[in-house]
C-alpha cells in the first residue's frame, strides 16, 4: 500500500501543489484582463448571482495542462502503462472543454446538449476501454474479482457515470473540489496506487481549493469536473480495487447525481418536485442555508460515508475475495 508520508511522495505532492496553485494564479489573471467569466444559468437559484457573474471560470484548463505534462513525461520513458492511465483524464477533460468553450463562444450557460455530451463522454470512454484491452488489461469488478469481458458496459456505466456525477457536483465554491480531496485520500489508502495518480489527484484538488474556497476566486467548469472524474475512474479501474471501488469512494457524488435522477423522474413521471432544485445543494441553498455550510456539511457527509463505505468495502475484500 502506499503512504503519503513516504519522502518521494511528499515531494511529489508540494511540487504539483504549487505548480497548481502558481499556475491557476496566472490563469484567473489572464482571464481577468480579458474580462471571460461564467455566464449564470437563468434557471438557476440566482443567489449571490451578481457576483459569481464576476468570477472567472474554467480552471480546469490548468488541471489539463498537468495531466499532458504528465503523460508527456511517460510517453519520453516509454512507458505504455503510465500513458494509458493519464490517457483517459485528458480525454475526459476535453469533453468538458469542448462544453466550457460552446458556452463562452455563445455567452451562454449551455453548452453541448445532453445527448451530445453523453455521446462524447461513451466515445471517449470507448477509445479508452480499446487501449486498455490492447495493453491486456480488463479491470477487475471488485478488488481482483474478475468477470471477463462482461466488466465493459459496467465499466461504462460507472466511467461515464462519474463525470457526470462531479459535473453536477461543482455548483458552489469548494464542493466539488473539496470532495475530490476526499475521494484522492480514500483511494490513495485502498491499495498500491499506479503511476501516483491519486496522488496527483490529491495535490490538484487542494491547489485549486487554494483558490475555489468560498468567496471563490476561479469556477471550475466541465474540463476540470471531467478531468478529476477521468483519474478517479483510471485511479480505480488501474489499481485501487476495481470498478465498484467508485461507489464508496465517490458517496457525495453520488448523492448528488441521485437527486438529479429523481427530480427528472418525478417532473416528467408526476409533474411535482421532490427538491426546491437540483442537484441536492441547491435545495438547501433555497431553504435558505448559506453557502459555507452546506459545503462544509456535504464534506463531513461526503467523508464519513465514503471511508465506512471503504472500510465495509475492505472487509468484504478481506474475508470473501480471492
Amino acid at each position: 500500500m502506499m503512504t503519503l508520508l513516504a519522502p518521494h511522495s511528499l515531494i511529489l505532492l508540494f511540487v504539483i501543489f504549487f505548480c497548481e496553485v502558481a499556475a491557476q494564479h496566472s490563469w484567473i489573471d489572464w482571464m481577468r484582463r480579458r474580462h471571460v467569466s461564467q455566464v449564470q444559468k437563468a434557471y438557476g437559484t440566482h443567489i449571490d448571482e451578481k457576483i459569481k457573474a464576476k468570477v472567472p471560470a474554467a480552471g480546469g484548463v490548468v488541471f489539463l495542462l498537468i495531466g499532458s505534462g504528465l503523460l508527456l513525461t511517460h510517453m519520453i520513458r516509454g512507458d505504455r502503462a503510465g500513458v494509458i492511465f493519464w490517457s483517459y483524464p485528458i480525454l475526459s477533460a476535453m469533453v468538458g472543454l469542448c462544453d466550457d468553450m460552446l458556452k463562452f463562444k455563445n455567452s451562454s450557460s449551455e453548452g453541448l446538449r445532453s445527448l451530445q455530451k453523453f455521446a462524447l463522454q461513451a466515445t471517449t470512454t470507448g477509445l479508452w476501454f480499446i487501449l486498455l484491452a490492447l495493453d491486456g488489461k480488463v479491470p477487475a469488478l471488485f478488488w481482483g474479482f474478475s468477470i471477463g469481458g462482461w466488466i465493459w458496459p459496467l465499466a461504462l456505466f460507472f466511467a461515464v457515470g462519474i463525470q457526470n456525477s462531479v459535473n453536477v457536483t461543482d455548483g458552489l465554491d469548494g464542493l466539488a473540489a473539496g470532495a475530490s480531496v476526499v475521494t484522492f485520500v480514500v483511494l490513495a489508502s485502498l491499495s498500491p496506487e499506479p503511476y501516483l495518480g491519486s496522488l496527483t489527484g490529491l495535490a490538484v484538488a487542494l491547489g485549486f481549493l487554494w483558490h475555489n474556497c468560498h468567496p471563490s476566486q476561479v469556477f471550475m467548469g466541465d474540463a476540470g469536473a471531467h478531468f478529476l472524474a477521468g483519474l478517479m475512474a483510471s485511479c480505480a479501474f488501474m489499481g485501487a480495487g476495481g470498478v465498484l471501488v467508485l461507489i464508496p469512494v465517490g458517496t457525495g457524488f453520488g448523492i448528488e447525481m441521485l437527486s438529479v435522477v429523481i427530480q427528472l423522474i418525478a417532473i416528467h413521471g408526476w409533474g411535482r418536485r421532490v427538491f426546491r432544485m437540483s442537484p441536492l445543494h441547491h435545495h438547501f441553498q433555497l431553504l435558505g442555508w448559506p453557502e459555507d455550510r452546506i459545503v462544509v456539511r456535504f464534506l463531513l457527509v461526503h467523508t464519513l460515508c465514503s471511508l465506512l463505505c471503504a472500510a465495509a468495502a475492505q472487509s468484504v475484500a478481506f474475508f470473501f475475495m480471492p
